[in-house]
């Protein structure tokens, strides 16, 4: 077995499918993925290779997904999403173990939205009880969505280099925040039929709404949503999108991933919107799965643009 490959072998990768990672590509580089659940009134869907993003999201246009609750006079968002159990983690795990791993290294989606983190963070601390020459390290990728991905490919790259476990999980932890998410509602509809107006930091543009205007929110660097602007409708909001993502940036971008739902065709235009700034660059339109979108809409955009430090993909 050549030295690279034996060396890529005993460490590798695991992450959840909130970071919408390509199958192919999972699958190409070996890379382990646990699913989060969408529960549908009473069925349960796996977020898995098999799962149809689009029929999921054709539920979203179907009032009867939603059930009002008259004493709250509000409505219950009955699409909905259900983090990883730490035994899903355990299985992806004993799996990367029994093929050569001595070092895991887990990929998460943020602790700020989802608890999939603890899941896989208790399923670790079970399998290195029982096979303590394994390490398994967690990392929050203070996102969701291709900011994952992005940690990835950069992990990927820093196991061709020959750094070592500790090393790359020091250097994604640092790079992390260094990924900028901005994201535009075109709508709340779902989040104010679902009550999470609040949570997602949002309810002030509930009448804002009736005006329509247009909420664009960001992470912070803590892994939590925080609104960043507004626009009068979903053009300008993909303006301001752009702009938002470009504001006193550290360095020049060095990629943008556009992530969509339901709306290609907005995701498109804001594609349209960076080659005209950025004409060199490599833009990469991706679809999300459905426990990313299941709180924002379908039709939300989410611009990914990195600015992670040009050293660790030499």
């Amino acid at each position: 077995m050549p030295i690279f490959l034996f060396y890529f072998m005993t460490i590798r990768i695991v992450t959840d499918s909130a970071s919408d990672i390509p199958w192919d590509f999972a699958r190409e580089n070996n890379i382990k993925v646990v699913p989060l659940y969408m529960v549908v009134h009473d069925e349960i869907l796996k977020e898995d290779e098999n799962f149809d993003r689009d029929a999921y999201y054709k539920v979203f246009e179907d009032e009867k997904a939603f059930v009002h609750i008259p004493k709250l006079n509000m409505h219950s968002f009955v699409p909905n999403t259900s983090q990883p159990n730490p035994q899903d983690f355990e299985v992806a795990y004993t799996e990367a173990i029994e093929e050569g791993a001595k070092d895991i290294i887990v990929i998460n989606v943020t602790a700020g939205l989802s608890g999939t983190i603890n899941s896989s963070s208790l399923a670790a601390k079970k399998i290195m009880r029982k096979n303590p020459k394994v390490k398994i390290h967690i990392i929050d990728a203070k996102s969701a969505s291709y900011p994952e991905v992005f940690l990835i490919r950069m992990a990927l790259n820093l196991i061709k280099q020959k750094k070592s476990a500790d090393q790359i999980v020091e250097i994604l932890n640092e790079q992390a925040i260094k990924i900028r998410t901005i994201i535009l509602l075109p709508t709340i509809f779902y989040l104010w039929k679902g009550g999470r107006l609040g949570r997602f930091g949002t309810a002030k543009f509930a009448l804002g709404s009736l005006l329509r205007k247009k909420p664009i929110v960001t992470m912070n660097e803590e892994g939590y949503v925080k609104t960043a602007g507004e626009a009068k409708d979903v053009h300008k909001g993909l303006k301001k999108s752009l702009k938002l993502s470009l504001e006193n940036a550290p360095t020049e971008p060095k990629a943008f991933t556009i992530v969509y739902g339901s709306r290609r065709d907005y995701a498109e235009e804001l594609a349209e919107l960076i080659k005209q700034k950025f004409p060199k660059i490599e833009i990469e339109i991706a679809q999300s799965g459905g426990s990313v979108l299941s709180h924002l809409g379908p039709e939300s955009i989410g611009l990914i643009t990195d600015y992670t430090d040009d050293e660790h993909w030499k």
